[in-house]
């Protein structure tokens, strides 16, 4: 179809922006070919100050986790596995729980801790720092025999029972001990035995123990192997919401009638119970990068995390503030996952989102500056034009001394081999009349060479 004389025939403009992108590159690349003495200095300064300031993560990590097949000894694991990915060996020291944990991160025993609300730091609040909690830990209560009212007395259930409360310096034993104080009860009374997670889950199964006491989430190996042992039951602590009245750190949670098995229906009612967060605790000492690794993998986990009880909260979090937040784990919550998670080294996502701001920065005071230097595309192109002029100028002068017929003929080649040269140059645009004068300057100074070689082979 012909088209009509006022038609109007738009520009090739893809065509035109991928020639300006090949010319900056070429441009970018003459720049750094012939100012690398310059550039090279100045990266090694660059990179020398970055590391100074922010070291490349170490390889290593060392992680207190708690008792064998304990909820902190399983998600340990887990995050050995995500770090793992990421290029950083994860040592998991295995502890009593979480009073442990806290006594070896304050020594600088371990680089981060697993913990729980409600411990004491006291004089460490200058050192710990939080990364915020990743799940909930209901306090259990375990014991055999026919199942009692759902109202029955704490008091009376332990009176005449053998329990474990298990041993000192796990977070079991922290909270089994503040729930009897607020019953009045004696946790160094006779009856009460200090057995580690292990060993009062087969005295409770063997029947030499009548009860045991368990801080544990839904991913500990201890949990799952009590919950589904016939004849073991869960207590129902008909008080629990009165206990998160007393101390804050605590939550009320429901594990649903049902939620274990519907064939049969377990368990067959409703049991309240206390959780206390789990918390990753660390110190200052500890490299951004490292606590990205935590925050995401803890993300990541909460996205998978089978939710069996009624009390839902996203995590991580930072719901415990008796304990400082990092500055980085305060600053990821504000914003969220850093825009460049999944498309860059995790050490260079945890860089880019710490001075993401200054570079923005510096950049709006650097390109206002940049428009008043000349523009590095077009200065080697014109040196070396005027680098070809200084030449020519040369030959012109030689054409005027010169008498004889070898003299012009060596002008010659010399002109010739000057305008392959020419020939050669990359000319960005901007500078294009100028390469074009200097070709038009060449044939008239070859003109008189060859006017002034005719001249003098007729004389000849």
């Amino acid at each position: 179809m012909k088209k009509s004389p006022n038609s109007y025939v738009p520009p090739k403009a893809s065509r035109n922006y991928q020639e300006i992108i090949i010319e900056e590159l070429l441009a970018f690349g003459s720049f750094l070919k012939h100012n690398w003495f310059f550039i090279l200095p100045a990266l090694l300064v660059l990179a020398v100050l970055i590391y100074i300031v922010r070291p490349l993560p170490p390889k290593h990590l060392r992680l207190a986790t708690g008792q064998p097949n304990s909820t902190f000894q399983v998600i340990g694991e887990q995050y050995q596995q995500f770090f793992s990915k990421h290029g950083i060996a994860m040592e998991l020291i295995a502890t009593n729980g979480a009073q442990e944990n806290l006594e070896l991160l304050q020594m600088g025993q371990v680089d981060a801790a697993f913990s729980q609300g409600g411990l004491k730091i006291e004089d460490s609040r200058d050192i710990i720092r939080s990364l915020g909690s990743i799940s909930l830990q209901p306090l259990w209560l375990f014991y055999r025999g026919s199942e009692i009212p759902s109202t029955a007395s704490l008091n009376n259930f332990l009176v005449k029972r053998r329990v474990s409360l298990n041993v000192p310096g796990s977070g079991t034993r922290t909270l089994a001990e503040t729930i009897l104080r607020l019953h009045k009860i004696n946790p160094d009374a006779g009856n009460f035995e200090a057995l580690s997670s292990k060993e009062g889950l087969e005295a409770l199964k063997s029947g030499r123990l009548d009860a045991m006491f368990l801080v544990a989430g839904v991913e500990s190996k201890n949990l799952r192997d009590l919950l589904v042992q016939p004849g073991i039951r869960a207590f129902n602590f008909d008080l629990a919401d009165a206990y998160t009245k007393r101390y804050r750190y605590l939550d009320l949670v429901s594990l649903p009638k049902g939620a274990l098995d519907f064939n049969p229906i377990s368990p067959q009612k409703n049991i309240n119970m206390v959780a206390t967060s789990v918390a990753i605790l660390t110190t200052d000492a500890l490299h951004p990068a490292h606590q990205l690794l935590f925050l995401e993998a803890a993300t990541e986990f909460d996205d998978h995390r089978i939710a069996i009880f009624n009390r839902e909260t996203k995590f991580p979090s930072y719901t415990d503030q008796s304990i400082p937040e990092s500055d980085f784990a305060h600053r990821f919550y504000k914003q969220g996952t850093p825009v460049l998670w999944g498309h860059a080294p995790f050490w260079l996502v945890s860089l880019f989102d710490e001075i993401w701001f200054y570079l923005f920065a510096a950049g709006a005071i650097l390109i206002p500056i940049y428009s008043f230097v000349p523009s590095y595309r077009k200065t080697h192109a014109e040196l070396s034009i005027e680098e070809c002029y200084t030449q020519l100028r040369h030959i012109e002068v030689n054409v005027i001394e010169s008498v004889s017929q070898s003299e012009f003929e060596e002008l010659l080649a010399q002109i010739d081999q000057l305008k392959d040269r020419i020939w050669r140059l990359w000319v960005p645009s901007g500078i294009r009349p100028a390469y074009y004068d200097l070709r038009t300057a060449l044939l008239s100074v070859r003109h008189d060479i060859v006017e002034k070689l005719t001249q003098t082979t007729s004389l000849g």
